[in-house]
């Protein structure tokens, strides 16, 4: 598999979605606190998919 720039930006996003659930739990805000962690469960699930992909070879 050919590693692209989109892999990349996947993980940097991931990153930075779990800093927004960070700052969103200290600031009490329930609906961006669901948000965040539904928006990080998909991306997780991405970055997963992403690296199965990229390790298996296919």
């Amino acid at each position: 598999m050919k590693v692209v720039l989109f892999d990349f930006l996947m993980f940097i996003f991931t990153i930075f979605i779990a800093w927004g659930c960070v700052s969103s739990l200290k600031a009490k805000n329930k609906f961006a606190i669901g948000f965040g962690v539904v928006s990080l469960l998909v991306f997780l699930f991405a970055d997963g998919l992403i690296i199965y992909y990229a390790t298996k070879g296919a």
